[in-house]
């Protein structure tokens, strides 16, 4: 524990020695391609120039090709935030064979995100959700791969889900109830090796119409594990590594958790890099271990913070002249889940390690659900052969043993 402190010190002061938002001295900044369209040049730049930054700092002598984090991916195969398409023999085909080309690329770990109410006594269809998501397992567990299960709630967003949910009028008191029932229906009928019962309070927030300031989401988190016998699942919560530390210091304080789940997305300001560390930090205080649950790089600029939707920012992942920037961010963040001794490391953009769709004036002119849709089609061509993105061959190599 002692030596691990040291390391994280030593990687926390060369990060406060930079500084946030300055260049490195000597760390050259790749000039923006020529292909990159006149619209994103501007946030390419930022996100390159932070990138720069992070890369000698979590690159040595701290970071290391092995190590315990299980890398992995999210399984968008069987579905965020799913609809009843998933519900069909066709969609358990294509997970099975999703995981054995994850398998195939080194992938030790996946995560599957379960909504609330889906698996709750109220929710009509959780009988059938039920029953896919025992069979997702099976197939998980057969391949010999760890399962991470993470609960949330529904995005109000009709780019993001088919799932019929109305949170209008729900309380505080029936959804801490209806997580808890959750987590147990998880734990029994699952058995994850990792259960996150929940992350990321804002968006909570904003699907649920809740307010969850750092008491009131640890409050919720308590009332979902106390008491709970997890058996041998390991039970956590967390929160983006955008938002206060008060919230890893309240979820830190939880005795019934195992480990706090950090999100990682927009890379400024520190969000990558010394936030991460003082979150590990707060855990590591209160004896307990980080996992990296979700990472994808956010394509948006300082000046868009607060201001763009989350779904246009999300839709711009599938534009192939992000590519070299995406690599960049795998290594960077498979280097930091090593120097924190992160217990797994989930990817978000799993599509992305197979196929991308290039910027040209008809794509530039699609709806962020029709792009999202476009990427998730060239990703399904490229699977069944096992082709990978040149994203998806870095992170194959970074991962290898």
């Amino acid at each position: 524990m002692q030596r691990f402190f040291l390391r994280l010190i030593g990687v926390a002061l060369a990060i406060a020695a930079f500084g946030c938002g300055r260049s490195v001295p000597g760390v050259a900044i790749d000039p923006v391609p020529g292909k990159v369209p006149e619209p994103y040049r501007v946030i390419y730049r930022e996100l390159e120039s932070e990138l720069s930054q992070l890369s000698p700092i979590l690159a040595a002598p701290w970071g290391r090709k092995t190590g315990p984090t299980a890398f992995g991916v999210e399984l968008l195969a069987a579905g965020r935030n799913p609809g009843e398409e998933l519900l069909n023999e066709q969609a358990l085909q294509t997970t099975a064979l999703t995981l054995d080309r994850l398998k195939q690329i080194g992938v030790k770990s996946v995560s599957l995100s379960i909504p609330y109410p889906i698996l709750t006594r109220r929710f009509p269809e959780t009988p059938a959700y039920k029953e896919f998501y025992l069979k997702v397992a099976a197939e998980v567990r057969q391949r010999g791969l760890l399962l991470v299960v993470e609960m949330g709630t529904v995005s109000r967003a009709p780019e993001f889900t088919r799932v019929p949910v109305d949170y209008s009028g729900l309380t505080r008191e029936h959804f801490n109830a209806g997580l808890r029932e959750m987590a147990e229906a998880v734990i029994a009928d699952l058995r994850p090796d990792y259960l996150t019962v929940l992350s990321e309070p804002d968006t909570q927030a904003r699907n649920t119409g809740l307010a969850f300031s750092a008491s009131q989401f640890a409050a919720t988190v308590k009332s979902a594990v106390r008491g709970l016998d997890p058996g041998s699942t390991w039970i956590g919560a967390g929160a983006g590594t955008w938002l206060a530390l008060d919230y890893f210091k309240a979820l830190a304080d939880i005795p019934e958790l195992n480990y706090l789940d950090l999100h990682i997305y927009p890379i400024q300001l520190g969000f990558a890099s010394d936030r991460v560390l003082k979150a590990t930090e707060a855990a590591r205080a209160r004896g307990k271990r980080v996992a990296i649950g979700e990472a994808w790089l956010y394509k948006i600029s300082r000046r868009e913070f607060g201001q763009i939707n989350p779904v246009q920012a999300f839709a711009r992942d599938a534009y192939s002249f992000w590519q070299p920037l995406d690599e960049r961010f795998v290594a960077t963040v498979v280097n930091l889940a090593h120097t924190i001794e992160a217990e797994f490391c989930s990817f978000f953009g799993m599509d992305l390690l197979y196929a991308y769709v290039d910027y040209t004036p008809e794509t530039s002119r699609l709806a962020p659900a029709q792009l999202m849709q476009a990427s998730r089609a060239a990703a399904a061509e490229n699977i069944p052969a096992g082709k990978l993105s040149g994203t998806g061959e870095r992170f194959k190599n970074l991962i290898a043993p």
